[in-house]
């Protein structure tokens, strides 16, 4: 009896979800603090969310890593993997582009998206019967 009715969808929901929410973490959470500053007077801290900061238009920035881990989950077959491996790239740009700001955020995504790509082509090698070992060299053959 398989642990998940369908494990080829566990892992990659995984790092959808992750990705998710990291976005949704980003939107509610405050990440800016603004010190105003008076002459003989203590600093007054303001901490707002990224939302209040930036405003809607923050909407479509973090929709991006999210639509990126979940599109493997709508493909089946070669394709799926070869569009696994083209998101998890995609994601690993993104997380690297953005780690002065909000890139961070989604390495928890980028992480269970590299696992998901190893364990699907794993799997590959595994169902195929290819057995290679790394540094061995095959019996000959006679």
């Amino acid at each position: 009896m398989e642990r998940w009715p369908d494990s080829k969808n566990a892992r990659p929901a995984i790092a959808a979800w992750l990705a998710a929410a990291a976005s949704v973490a980003l939107l509610v959470l405050p990440v800016y603090t603004e010190v105003e500053l008076s002459a003989g007077e203590p600093g007054q801290a303001r901490h707002s969310t990224l939302l209040e900061s930036v405003g809607p238009s923050l909407f479509l920035p973090l929709l991006i890593p999210i639509v990126v881990t979940a599109s493997p989950l709508l493909l089946h077959g070669s394709a799926r993997t070869t569009v696994s491996v083209m998101a998890t790239v995609g994601l690993a740009v993104f997380v690297v582009i953005g780690s002065a700001s909000i890139g961070w955020f989604y390495l928890p995504a980028l992480a269970a998206a590299v696992a998901a790509v190893v364990a699907s082509t794993g799997a590959g090698l595994a169902a195929s019967g290819d057995q290679r070992v790394s540094g061995a060299a095959s019996p000959p053959t006679t």
